[in-house]
């Protein structure tokens, strides 16, 4: 195979870092493995590889919602491709979200990721499971300095998105202000359907159980329609909303439920209601460099908040801030920092959150300060029980109901990498999946199990920790012989149609 500039940089970093302290021991001769993309299902996608890895180490990022993580290891047996005992350094980045699974890898982009040159030891316990925290090195599409030499990042070998690569479009699902695919570049890449997960509408506790929310209000409630509960609860306590960023796969699937955007748009130009976005706070002063040091501030007093957030973990800890009247610094879009002075409320806000089901156990946790909801309805659920709150209406969003059809709130993750050679801005000719045998092994291994009902319903063993959240898809498993895991419903891999009944098999 034809190495690239950065692949060949990877490597002697990599091979330096075997015998430095600065971060974990890394043996010569890893095979760096990169995902990127959607951290919608990053609790699922960490199962897999700790099944697919011996001896696994996790190491993470050392921002509070940990948009990047790794796991380095020894190849498993069953991994058909890979022998076993092979050093694996398996690396996944979630910031940004989906649309750094698809556009970055068609277009095999550097971006930012671990620097494993830069790190300090973890104690490891039952709540803290990394051994490392790292910081991070290189640049992403849009930020200055991307195209040129100095740019330090990776580029990702395969990607995953919560909706399929046709969902990007501009201009609210594309990160940056980067522009969205070209019919050529959307050719670049073999996309696989995985399998469902369901979207979920949040709030925090400060919410009452008993207050009915419709997906209208909800969605006005996302496109700073309404900027305070009054017509959703009667109160005038003003709106707060901790949404994903552009190009956000999670983000992306609100757009569409409770927008139409991009389906409902003949020229996928604009949407008759867009999201709200961080600068349409009432209490937004852009009177800053936007810098850790100087950062953009909210100030919710003043009414409607609009807080974007980088990855899934982000958003719990902005509805965690929310609740608890703390506050909440995040990176956002173009590597922006905010700073939402949610202390000056003076007690919890209400706020409402853009989230995947993958995140019940975080709900349920201790002090997480926001729960899931029923759909058109009054109630909390709790996803890890399958349980609603007394008095409950609507459309719970269960696994039953989302193998049922009846939770239409529902879409088909889907995992792609390159089929052709593409050179990038930065001169690196980075070469298809398939020209390395060990990586393009391991992705077709992967999402395999992605797709598995043992992975989306511990079917035979206990392989996952949210299986409540997932369904395997009706056109590859029959749910005649797996009721329990498999969907009766698919939308074909193309979120803007209809879920449709499958025959059993």
């Amino acid at each position: 195979m034809k190495y690239t500039k950065i692949a060949l940089a990877c490597g002697l970093a990599f091979a330096a870092m075997s015998v430095q302290a600065a971060g974990p021991a890394i043996p010569a001769g890893t095979k760096v493995i990169f995902l990127s993309g959607a951290s919608a299902p990053d609790n699922f996608l960490a199962d897999i590889s700790a099944n697919m890895l011996t001896g696994e180490i996790a190491i993470r990022s050392t921002d509070s919602g940990i948009v990047h993580r790794a796991f380095l290891g020894k190849a498993a047996a069953g991994v058909p491709g890979v022998a076993v005992g092979t050093d694996i350094l398996f690396i996944k980045r979630s910031k940004g979200g989906s649309v750094y699974g698809v556009d970055t890898v068609a277009r095999a982009q550097r971006v930012e990721t671990l620097d494993f040159n830069n790190c300090t030891a973890l104690t490891v316990s039952a709540s803290q499971p990394y051994s490392w925290s790292c910081g991070t090195k290189g640049i992403d599409p849009g930020v200055a300095g991307h195209e040129t030499a100095a740019n330090t990042g990776l580029v990702a070998d395969f990607g995953v998105s919560d909706v399929e690569p046709a969902m990007f479009q501009e201009p609210y699902n594309t990160e940056n202000g980067q522009p969205a695919l070209s019919t050529a570049e959307v050719g670049r890449l073999s996309n696989k359907p995985v399998n469902q997960v369901m979207m979920g509408l949040v709030t925090t506790n400060a919410v009452s159980a008993a207050t009915h929310i419709s997906r209208a209000q909800y969605g006005a409630m996302l496109a700073g329609k309404l900027a305070d509960w009054s017509q959703v609860d009667g109160s005038a306590d003003p709106v707060v909303v901790c949404r994903r960023v552009n190009g956000s796969g999670t983000q992306s699937s609100y757009n569409w439920f409770f927008t139409g955007f991009p389906c409902n748009n003949a020229s996928a130009g604009s949407a008759d209601t867009p999201p709200a976005s961080a600068d349409n706070s009432f209490g937004f002063d852009g009177a800053h460099a936007g810098t850790a040091a100087d950062p953009f501030i909210i100030d919710p007093t003043a009414g409607l908040t609009i807080v974007e957030n980088s990855g899934s973990g982000d958003v719990r800890n902005c509805l965690k801030a929310a609740q608890n009247g703390t506050d909440f610094t995040v990176t956002g879009s173009n590597n922006k920092v905010y700073k939402v002075l949610f202390s000056s409320v003076g007690g919890p806000s209400k706020a409402i959150g853009v989230l995947s089901l993958d995140s019940y156990n975080n709900a349920n946790a201790a002090g997480s300060g926001f729960s899931f909801r029923h759909l058109d309805g009054a109630g909390t659920f709790n996803g890890a029980t399958q349980t609603s709150s007394a008095g409950a209406t609507g459309i719970a969003p269960s696994k039953q109901n989302l193998l049922d059809g009846k939770y239409d709130f529902v879409v088909e993750v889907s995992m792609q990498a390159r089929n052709a050679t593409v050179t990038n801005a930065n001169g690196d000719v980075v070469a298809p999946i398939t020209s390395d045998a060990v990586k393009n092994a391991f992705y077709n291994e992967f999402v395999k199990r992605a797709g598995s009902t043992k992975y989306t319903g511990n079917d035979g063993g206990t392989f996952t920790s949210v299986p409540n959240a997932f369904a395997s898809l009706p056109q590859f498993t029959s749910y005649a012989t797996k009721p329990a895991f498999v969907s009766k419903f698919s939308r074909n891999g193309n979120t803007c149609a209809p879920l449709v009944s499958f025959p059993a098999l």
